[in-house]
This record gives structure tokens, sequence and C-alpha cells, in this order.
């Protein structure tokens, strides 16, 4: 929730790109070091011997982390210009990530990626904001298609950096090189940024009651869960699922994680086109549908076929959340949409991103990784529910 751009400090798009790429590089820092953590579990659990519930309770503090400071942000963005939230952000997710090649116990891992989460999560609020100051308004699907592009590449990119650093150093030093080029980053950033220097507006929460009971919240809110679980939960079990129970090299799997998400931002950028073609609830049925048929696919399948449904996996979840946003602005007038937002977005990061892949770490102990895959394919083919419950026009 912020206030309305300054106009003096939007540009014609050709002398801002130059500042547009930077603030893109700096989300995909964020990004890619959120990335780094999934094939560098496998480092981390055969270092520590930890079971993989244990392994993956690490994503469930980083995720508290993300989503606290999602709720941090708005209040916070009212005393600190955008453009120093981004800085302070960026510098200390680095610093984090630098102090967890330090750790040597379970405790200190949780505390650093606690550290790293409530700074990293810092960086969206005002990311958008920042961006929106910079361009004119007839620029701005231009400028957030760039900036968009920045998590599909951290997804692709962080198994090669990771395979590319584990062949001179370990995980601890990966971290700590990615860790100080994002403090390096943050202070080229704070001297070449335009932009970003307005505050955000007080959040206000009269409409809240309103808000949370309206039918159309709980749509979004589970559509948009289902949606990020299916982005996010299987990208960060499927090296520990690849190399235990596959009896892949770290490198095989690594690749085969990277060469599943080349394909993304393609089907993201074309989403909203055929979208147009075919409207949106025919686009989220079939989307979710072919996701659900994936994970039932990695759930049952060997050998080749298994690694056809991980590749294939990644692109229908790549096609739903632009399209889930876009029925999420028909579903809430333009004044509430960032309170809801600011309501909804913590929670459903911290199911999808922290919660359910620490789930599917507890099905590899106790039963197996595939079960985790069918559970996660039943609870997709359930959501699809969403679609057919009439929105309310309140």
């Amino acid at each position: 929730m912020t206030t309305n751009s300054t106009p003096h400090s939007a540009l014609p798009f050709q002398k801002v790109l130059p500042y547009l790429c930077l603030l893109a590089l700096i989300f995909y820092v964020n990004c890619v070091e959120r990335a780094l953590l999934s094939p560098l579990l496998v480092s981390i659990q055969k270092e520590f011997n930890f079971s993989y519930t244990l392994t993956t309770s690490l994503l469930v503090v980083r995720s508290l982390g993300l989503s606290l400071s999602l709720i941090a942000s708005s209040f916070l963005a009212t005393h600190i210009t955008h453009k120093t939230i981004i800085t302070l952000s960026i510098f200390f997710s680095g610093a984090s990530f630098a102090l967890l090649s330090m750790t040597t116990s379970y405790l200190q891992l949780q505390l650093g990626l606690l550290c790293f989460g409530l700074s990293a999560g810092l960086y969206f609020p005002s990311g958008m904001a920042t961006l929106a100051s910079m361009v004119k308004k007839e620029d701005l699907s231009k400028a957030f298609s760039i900036h968009e592009l920045a998590p599909n590449i951290a997804f692709i990119t962080a198994p090669f950096i990771v395979e590319i650093m584990l062949s001179f150093t370990d995980w601890r030093g990966a971290m700590r090189y990615v860790g100080i080029a994002a403090m390096l980053l943050a202070l080229l950033f704070a001297l070449l940024c335009k932009g970003g220097h307005d505050h955000g507006a007080p959040p206000r929460f009269s409409t809240l009651k309103r808000i949370l009971t309206k039918r159309n919240t709980w749509i979004f809110f589970t559509l948009a869960g289902i949606g990020l679980t299916l982005e996010i939960a299987p990208y960060y079990v499927l090296p520990l699922f690849l190399v235990d129970q596959q009896n892949m090299t770290t490198a095989d799997a690594n690749s085969l994680l990277a060469i599943s998400r080349l394909a993304t931002p393609v089907m993201a950028l074309s989403a909203g086109f055929v979208a147009g073609k075919t409207g949106v609830k025919p686009l989220l049925f079939t989307g979710f549908t072919l996701s659900g048929i994936s994970l039932a696919l990695m759930a049952t399948m060997q050998g080749v076929a298994l690694s056809a449904a991980i590749i294939a996996q990644p692109l229908f979840p790549a096609i739903l959340f632009p399209v889930i946003f876009k029925l999420f602005s028909d579903f809430f007038p333009s004044e509430e949409q960032s309170l809801v937002l600011a309501i909804t977005m913590p929670f459903i990061g911290f199911i999808g991103a922290g919660i359910m892949p620490n789930f599917m770490g507890y099905c590899g102990d106790v039963l197996s990784f595939e079960v985790g895959f069918g559970i996660l394919s039943a609870l997709t083919f359930a959501s699809i529910v969403a679609l057919f419950i009439t929105p309310s026009t309140d």
C-alpha cells in the first residue's frame, strides 16, 4: 500500500531502462538467494545428517521470516523511503546468507534463515512502488514484464550456480560468495537508483472484517495458495528426492531441476494472451488439471517417464499466477486490492513455500516423496472446486 508515485521521478522508458534493469537485477538476486536453498539442501542434509523433515523445516523458518516482513513492510514504509528499504533488504539478506556459511548447528541455521527471511521479504512491496515511480503510466506493463522475468530466471539459473560453485567450494562457500555479492549490489543500488524516494501510505483496517467475510477472498486464497505451492514445493524437495531416492548424482539432479524451468518464462508471458482467447476460468481449470496429472505421474512413474513428468510439472503453474491475478483484479475494487494482498499473501507464502515443502519432507521420512506428490496432486484437483463457486458481487 503505497502513495502515488511522485510525478517528477517518472522518466521516458528508454532513459529509465538501465535503472529498471538494475532494479530487476536486485529482484533476481533476491529470488536466486531463495532458490539456491533447494539445490543446497542436499549438501546441508549430508553434512548435518538431518532427516528430510528436519531439513525441509528450515524452509518453514525462512518462510515465517518472509511472511512477517511482508506484514511489517506496510508499516515500515510509512517511516522509511522505498529506496532505503530495498537497499537494507538486499544488504541484510546478503549478510544473513554470508553468516549462514559459518553455522555449526540446527539452531544457528534456523536463526540465520529467519533473519534472511525477515530481510528478503521487505523487497517486493517497495520494489513494486519504486518501479511504478520510475516509469510513466503507459510504460508500466513493459516495466513489469521485465521485472517479473527475475524469479523465472532465478529458478533456472540457481541449480547451475550451485553446481559451478560446488566445483571449487562447498555449500558454505557458495552462500558466502552470493551473500557478499548481494551486499555489494545493495551499495551499487543505493548510489545509482532513480526513484523510490516516496513513502508508503499507512494501512487502513476499517474494511478488514468485510474483506475476511467476503467469499472472493477465500476463493483467491485457495487458488493462489495452491498455485504457489505447485510452483515452489516440488522445486525445493526434488533434489533430495532425486539424489537420495532415485540415485541421481547431484549434478544430474540440478541439471534436471534447471531444465524443468527453462520454458516457464514463455508460459508466463503467454498466459495473458491465451486467457484473452479462452477466458480466465477455462484456462485455470486446464492449468490446475494438468498440474494435478503431472504430479500424479511424478508419484507413479520411474526412469524417463519420471523425468518427463518433472520437466512438465512447472509449466502449468507458470500460467496460473498471471491468470489468478487477473481474476483477483475482477474480484476486488482497486482501493481494496492492496489490503487483500497484505492480509492473504503472508499466509499463502508461509503455507506454499514453508509448510507444504516441509510436509513433503515428512512424507519422504515416514512414507516416500511419491506419496507427498500424490497428496499434492489430490489437493490440486480438490482446489478446482473453487472455480465453480459463484463470486460475491458486493
